[in-house]
């Protein structure tokens, strides 16, 4: 990967705003990708605070240590996943944090090389792997797992003709397996026809088979749970969304844990993007950011 590569990060000054209630703490960015959010969070923040970048992807990771590297002790960078965030903290001696952000979205750096499997638009191994040490793959999903799981799988992100291209797959494969990005596309292409609109018809397809090789949801529950007791009195934790699967498990987590009445809502209603961002970065349409407050 380039280290000139940029990436831009969604609900930037939104989330650095909600998110820092105290300039000299210590704050977590969960998901550090190329360092666009901590990079602002230090910006606002005092010479004595500190942020902990963690993320997956090892690659991603030490890109990141690179961007920071001009910020000496005041950031750090762990590889890690999230979802075990607990782990990560008391490695680093961290009992009680400011803030922690989750940035759920994938790095355009993932969907613009063709190599990990992510982008439809390009043609590449059938691979979705964050972190390339998962030993589940697209290509396990699409060539292994029966027609009632991969139907299943696509069917939950919304997928109406699930059954269809679960079919479709399971009958391409009998003659051989699909290998590339290309390949999956163009068969669902032929099965459900793209008419020019704005959703690509194997968008939820891609979206699905990432979700599960990734275990995003399973990941998203344990991160959140993982994360609340090592925010401080007062402290906050704000988690951006881009599809209603992940913004709904966010929802009713938060709402569940503001009911327990340890803590409170910060955002009523998600914040979105302005028109002017949704103009500048189109990846930014979808995206929702809810922060809550430990009481």
């Amino acid at each position: 990967m380039d280290q000139n590569y940029t990436h831009q990060p969604v609900l930037l000054e939104e989330a650095a705003a909600l998110l820092v209630t105290d300039r000299s703490g210590t704050y977590v960015d969960a998901t550090l990708g190329l360092a666009g959010h901590t990079i602002k969070l230090l910006s606002v923040l005092d010479e004595k605070a500190k942020v902990l970048g963690v993320d997956w992807d090892p690659e991603m990771a030490a890109l990141a240590a690179g961007k920071l590297e001009p910020y000496g002790a005041r950031a750090k960078v762990v590889q890690g996943n999230f979802a075990n965030i607990d782990e990560i903290l008391r490695r680093e001696n961290l009992p009680a944090v400011t803030g922690i952000l989750f940035d759920l979205g994938i790095s355009s750096l993932h969907f613009d090389k063709p190599s990990r499997g992510f982008s439809l638009k390009h043609e590449g191994p059938l691979d979705m792997r964050i972190n390339p040490a998962n030993p589940l793959t697209a290509f396990s999903i699409i060539n292994h797992w029966p027609y009632e799981q991969i139907e299943h799988l696509i069917r939950i992100v919304g997928e109406r003709n699930s059954n269809r291209i679960a079919r479709a797959v399971v009958d391409k494969r009998a003659a051989g397996p699909l290998e590339t990005t290309a390949e999956l596309r163009d068969l669902i292409e032929r099965v459900i026809p793209f008419r020019g609109e704005k959703i690509h018809p194997a968008t939820k397809t891609f979206l699905a088979l990432r979700v599960a090789v990734n275990y995003e949801f399973d990941n998203l529950t344990r991160g959140i749970q993982k994360a609340m007791p090592f925010l401080a009195s007062g402290g906050r934790m704000g988690i951006i969304t881009f599809h209603s699967l992940e913004d709904r498990i966010v929802k009713e987590t938060f709402k569940i844990m503001a009911d327990i009445g340890e803590w409170k809502m910060v955002t009523r209603k998600p914040v979105v993007p302005s028109e002017t961002e949704v103009l500048l970065n189109k990846r930014a349409r979808s995206a929702k950011l809810r922060v809550i407050e430990k009481a």
